[in-house]
């Protein structure tokens, strides 16, 4: 308040850091409103009669993703720490994906996942009790057989007791016309269409490289691999790929791609990526300068690749 003495901010200032009172008991006892005590309080400070000191420093991984939400824009950024393994690391990056999965989800959400080896290590560490979401939906073709153990979807809807909708159908088929075909199916078309309305997507963001999970499980072969980088292409999510400043490129064999189109993951509401390590570090800072992604779950040493990243980058 204006018009308050030295000897008022002193008495606030008092009753709230030394006697412990609350802004609504000290408003009550001295006959003010709450919102003047809170401004007396901020006047205390603003004037050096109060002085708070924190005896530690924040700790650096909360610092880290401070920083990064702060430089790029993010509504959430979640640092573990690198190990010394990627094995190791992506499990602490899984145990963060889960507790801010915890934190995000709100009583009647619907939450959409695809099969990621990324995504898939929040699984050990999610946990049933709290808000409940109303399902789990596959955002992109989940087809996988046994010996590609990355599939998110009815892992997570079994620990969260939900129900999951799912696309039974590979991420990419022979040919645009058997998608068509498949999609025309009500249960897959109906699937397709509630997962472009999910409230929170969990993703893993994929890389242009022979390393990249999708080559691995044998989905894309060398030419389509060399399409990607012919056309600067740095990165995917859901098998939709973008290049180094996080603009959509199209491929040839996208008619044959099941999943939700670019048009429809850029308007989903809240797209949390879990991503980390060198080869990860041009799909993550594509996808950061497209504003594809609001959220993020990495490590400590992309974290700081990121945050050394030139401005203008």
């Amino acid at each position: 308040m204006s018009g308050s003495t030295e000897e008022q901010l002193l008495i606030a200032a008092n009753l709230y850091y030394i006697e412990g009172m609350t802004q609504e008991e000290i408003a009550s006892k001295l006959g003010l409103s709450r919102i003047a005590v809170t401004r007396m309080l901020k006047k205390a400070r603003d004037e050096g009669l109060v002085q708070i000191t924190v005896k530690k420093p924040m700790p650096e991984l909360y610092r880290l993703g401070l920083a990064l939400e702060k430089r790029y824009g993010l509504e959430a950024a979640v640092v573990a720490p690198t190990r010394g393994s990627p094995r190791e690391s992506r499990e602490a990056v899984g145990r963060a994906g889960a507790e801010l999965l915890e934190r995000l989800i709100t009583p009647g959400c619907t939450i959409g996942v695809a099969w990621s080896a990324t995504t898939s290590a929040i699984l050990p560490y999610v946990r049933k009790g709290g808000a409940k979401p109303a399902r789990i939906n596959e955002l992109a073709g989940t087809y996988l057989t046994t010996d590609i153990p990355y599939s998110v979807s009815w892992p997570l809807a079994e620990k969260l007791g939900v129900p999951m909708e799912s696309i039974p159908m590979p991420v990419l088929v022979r040919s645009g016309h058997v998608k068509e075909m498949m999609i025309q199916e009500p249960a897959i078309g109906a699937a397709l269409e509630n997962a472009s309305k999910v409230d929170l997507a969990f993703v893993g963001l994929g890389t242009v490289s022979r390393d990249s999970s999708i080559m691995k499980t044998g989905y894309l072969g060398e030419e389509e691999l060399e399409e990607c980088s012919s056309k600067g292409a740095v990165g995917d999510i859901l098998m939709r790929y973008y290049d180094a400043a996080g603009r959509y490129v199209p491929m040839s064999f996208e008619d044959k791609t099941v999943s939700l189109e670019w048009e429809k993951i850029v308007k989903l509401p809240f797209v949390v990526s879990l991503a980390f390590g060198p080869e990860k570090l041009d799909a993550i800072t594509g996808a950061l300068a497209g504003g594809i992604i609001r959220g993020l779950v990495t490590d400590r040493w992309t974290a700081e690749a990121l945050l050394a990243m030139k401005s203008n980058a």
